[in-house]
Parts: structure tokens; C-alpha cells; sequence
């Protein structure tokens, strides 16, 4: 954006505006922290916007009661992570909002996380999206410091589990758990796509931004907390988007030889888990794995959490 930030800066319209859009669904305690943690925030100039995903147990009630100073969009439904968060992002950007941090509900953040990624950010105009370390709660363990995406190996992501330099460096792509974006490229692309409803959506923005050149960082002085930890623990209802999404990623983002490739490596990928899940009797991660692959051929809507037990 230009503006760069620097110690005689004092006032806060001079700083870039930043929306934070926090999605939050049936999970009252670990939102409720989060928001706790962000109203310390050093940087001078930003909003939250918190997205209800459609809550049924009465904490989208007790949040707005009790976090009157945050933005609230109430959704009517789950709509997953992309299609929960879009609604969040088209309210900061009619804000006129300069970046969209998007930053999950079970993290805790530290005072000065938010400066770095906006100073990344404004020194390198070709930089669309910043992240940045991400430690299990409670711990010094690194849970992502960036990651890598490999199309040839029929769409395996992998986290970096280490700060790769002391300064602000480059990475394949930048975890949604904590992606600052740049406001106009997510205003002219494809971001988030609803064809996702839980993973693979931050990978998809990478590649989009890597096709027009642009890069994605990661600044090793932003540091969160994260309650979580890895999200994708093997279950059927995340085995389902796991296979789901990387056919829907290679049919929107890939061509030709590169696709038929990925096709070829997603086969071996099924037949390998296949085999382990059988000697280990996971036949319901078998049926997780054909209902993905079949949804997405037919382009049918998403099975619910319930579906999967």
C-alpha cells in the first residue's frame, strides 16, 4: 500500500487499517479468550469483526453482549470456513479496510503480533499475504511457521515447524489460522473460495497469488498461540474435505500435464491410505474417502458433521 511505518508515525489514521475477521462456531470459551487477547493489541488502527457460523448453544448471544466493541455478522448457518469467513470479509472491506487479518477463534495472540505483518507487508509491494509463528498453547513447540504445498505429490500440504530466518522471509504458503492479505488483491481474486468448506482454502490463495507473480511471507517476530494445535487429526468428517478438496483445488487451479500428474500422484495417495485403513479396520475412513471423491465428481453439497457419527 505504500505507507510505510516508522517511529514518527503517531497518529492512527496514518496507519494502514486492518480488519480482523475472527469465525467462531458454538465455541464461546475459546473466542471469548481470543477477542480478550486482541483488545491488547498494540497496533493502533484495526477492527474486529467477529463471524457467528450459525451457533445454536447461545454463545453468539453472550459474545454480543459482552464484546460490544467488536463488529458482529451472524450467519444463519454453518458455512464452513470459506463461506463463513466471506461474509466477515466483505464487512471489512466495505470499511475500507487497507488488509484482512484472518485469525483463528481458538488462538491467543501476543500485544505487538500485528505491527510486523503490516510493516512485511507495506516494504514489499509484491507481498499479498504475511503470516506468522504459530506456538501450541502452552508450549515452545512450533506448530507452523509458513508451509508447503507439493501439486506433484497429489496435493500434500506440510507446515514448516521451524522459524526459517530471523527476518521476514519467504514460504509456499501462509496458514489461514493467521494470513494478514493485502485488500485489493482479495477485492479483484478468487478469496476464500466456497468450494471449500474446511482446508485447502489458504494453499488455493497462494497459488493464485504465485500465478500473477506475487509472494507470500512470513515474519518470524508475530507470534500466536494456538489452542489447537494441527486441525487436521484423522477423522471422516476431515479425511472427507482432505480428499475432497485437493480434487476441487486440481480442477479449478491446474491444466494439462500438471493436472494429469496431480491425478496420478491423488490415485497412489487413495491407495496407499486405503490399504493402511483396511489392515487397520478404519472402514469408516473408507467411506469418508469415496463420499469426497464422489461429492466432488457429481458437485454435490457438503455432508454434514453429523453425517460422519
Amino acid at each position: 500500500m505504500g505507507r510505510l511505518l516508522s517511529r514518527d508515525r503517531t497518529k492512527e489514521e496514518e496507519y494502514p487499517l486492518v480488519g480482523i475477521v475472527v469465525l467462531t462456531w458454538e465455541n464461546y470459551e475459546d473466542t471469548a479468550e481470543c477477542l480478550e487477547s486482541i483488545r491488547s493489541v498494540a497496533y493502533p488502527n484495526f477492527e474486529t469483526i467477529v463471524v457467528d457460523n450459525g451457533s445454536a448453544d447461545g454463545s453468539r448471544e453472550r459474545l454480543v453482549e459482552e464484546f460490544d466493541w467488536c463488529t458482529f455478522v451472524l450467519n444463519d448457518e454453518n458455512r464452513g470456513f470459506a463461506g463463513g469467513n466471506n461474509p466477515g470479509i466483505a464487512c471489512a472491506l466495505s470499511r475500507g479496510v487497507d488488509y484482512v487479518l484472518l485469525l483463528n477463534n481458538d488462538t491467543v495472540v501476543e500485544p505487538d503480533f500485528l505491527t510486523p505483518l503490516v510493516e512485511t507487508a507495506e516494504k514489499n509491494e509484491d507481498v499479498v499475504g504475511v503470516g506468522g509463528v504459530e506456538y501450541r498453547a502452552g508450549s515452545d513447540e512450533i506448530l507452523r511457521a509458513g508451509g508447503k504445498f507439493y501439486p506433484y505429490l497429489g496435493g500434500r500440504v506440510t507446515p514448516v515447524r521451524e522459524v526459517e530466518a530471523e527476518t521476514p522471509y519467504e514460504t509456499n504458503y501462509v496458514p489461514s489460522s493467521l494470513l494478514l492479505l493485502d485488500g485489493e488483491f482479495v477485492e479483484t481474486n478468487d478469496v476464500l473460495h466456497e468450494g471449500y468448506f474446511l482446508g485447502m482454502d489458504d494453499v488455493d490463495v497462494a497459488v493464485q497469488a504465485r500465478k500473477q507473480g506475487k509472494r507470500m511471507f512470513v515474519d518470524p517476530r508475530s507470534t500466536i498461540h494456538h489452542k489447537e494445535g494441527m486441525t487436521g487429526d484423522r477423522s471422516p468428517f476431515m479425511t472427507y474435505h482432505w480428499m475432497r478438496n485437493r480434487l476441487q483445488f486440481a480442477s479449478m487451479r491446474l491444466t494439462g500435464l500438471t493436472r494429469g500428474i496431480f491425478y496420478l500422484m491423488f490415485a497412489l495417495t487413495v491407495v496407499q491410505f486405503s490399504l493402511i485403513w483396511i489392515a487397520r479396520r478404519r472402514g469408516d475412513l473408507l467411506r469418508s474417502t469415496y463420499y469426497g471423491v464422489a461429492d466432488h465428481a457429481r458437485d454435490g453439497g457438503f455432508r454434514s458433521y453429523e453425517f460422519f457419527g
